[in-house]
């Protein structure tokens, strides 16, 4: 009897043990989680990315996902277990523009409803949707409170006021008679460009909004050689083509494509623009490349077009997004290309049809 009841006491040590184990392994995975979620500011991409140590150590044997993230394509699969060591689940997680297709692969006990590890990975995708839905509502909060057309007027003012606060800091600065008459020589070059962008700028906040839908018959030579000129860029246009669209709008689609060059510095190459017809299709492809700096950075192009996301201290992170949205209007698109050489982007559009 002695032994009984040993053998019972022992039982019981063991399992309060074991329970008490896997609640703080349980806890411990739950806090990680939300921690790791604030360090990175609930930013889903960054949270997917950086869960997979933590959903490891809790028996997912192995994740494959399929994200669609503003128009960029990304698969990544981590862990390298057969599918059939485990059992499989599948989750959609997506709000508008925004979309993980998810298949997890759990150990046979983490797989079971009612354990442990399954809470954790269900507060996982719950911390997913959560985030999602936080950068839906930043989107939809900056929509009601700017139309469209007004999210790229305060671009195009911010480059301007950007220009005269760095005028203002390189003014301060001077005070040799030389390096002044170098100053007013660069302005009476850029100074003109700078005028004619303020101008239409205040032009377009005055005029009816319908005004900038009205289509005309457009050279695209003509339309990207006056960005080029805008932003004083070196690029090579080869090709021409005729569309008919909004010229206030497609002008808009260049400057916020072309202008990552000039203010990401992303390379001193010349810009290889070339225009190609395909009439059999009805559009009209733009490639605009550059080849790739060895010292570039990492480009990620899942991020490109993403509302707000920038690695520029100044920028707004809205250039892409606006080209895209605006493109869309057009029945057109704009997706990003990189290569080990080179790096850009393909717009196409409609042909003209009149």
């Amino acid at each position: 009897m002695w032994l009984g009841l040993i053998f019972i006491g022992l039982a019981f040590f063991f399992a309060t043990y074991y329970f008490r184990s896997q609640s703080k392994k349980l806890s411990k995975a739950l806090s990680d989680l939300y921690a790791l979620n604030q360090s990175v500011n609930q930013d889903a991409l960054d949270f997917f990315e950086q869960s997979w140590p933590i959903l490891e150590s809790l028996g997912c044997l192995k994740i494959e996902v399929n994200i669609q993230w503003f128009g960029e394509k990304k698969q990544m699969v981590f862990g390298n277990k057969p599918w059939a060591e485990g059992k499989l689940y599948k989750f959609d997680v997506a709000r508008d523009d925004m979309v993980f297709s998810l298949q997890i692969m759990l150990n046979r006990k983490a797989a079971e409803p009612e354990s442990l590890s399954f809470l954790v990975v269900k507060t996982f995708i719950s911390i997913l949707e959560q985030n999602l839905a936080l950068k839906q509502a930043e989107i939809l909060t900056s929509q009601k409170r700017l139309e469209r057309y007004q999210l790229f007027v305060q671009h195009e003012i911010k480059n301007i006021a950007q220009f005269i606060q760095l005028l203002c800091e390189q003014v301060n600065t001077l005070e040799k008679e030389t390096d002044k008459i170098r100053l007013i020589e660069r302005l009476q070059q850029s100074l003109p460009a700078m005028a004619e962008r303020a101008q239409k700028t205040v032009l377009h906040m005055k005029r009816p909004l319908d005004q900038h839908y009205e289509c005309s018959k457009l050279k695209l030579r003509a339309v990207l050689q006056e960005v080029v000129n805008m932003y004083r860029l070196e690029a090579r246009i080869v090709g021409e083509a005729t569309v008919c669209l909004p010229s206030v709008l497609l002008t808009e689609v260049f400057k916020n494509i072309l202008g990552n060059f000039r203010d990401h510095a992303l390379t001193e190459q010349v810009i290889e623009i070339t225009i190609e017809m395909h009439l059999d299709e009805n559009i009209q492809l733009i490639k605009i490349n550059c080849q790739r700096d060895p010292q570039q950075e990492i480009m990620y192009p899942e991020r490109l077009f993403e509302p707000f996301w920038t690695t520029s201290d100044s920028g707004m992170g809205l250039g892409l997004f606006l080209a895209r949205e605006l493109l869309k209007q057009m029945d057109g698109a704009v997706t990003f290309e990189q290569n080990q050489e080179q790096f850009g982007f393909l717009v196409q559009l409609g042909a003209c049809t009149e």
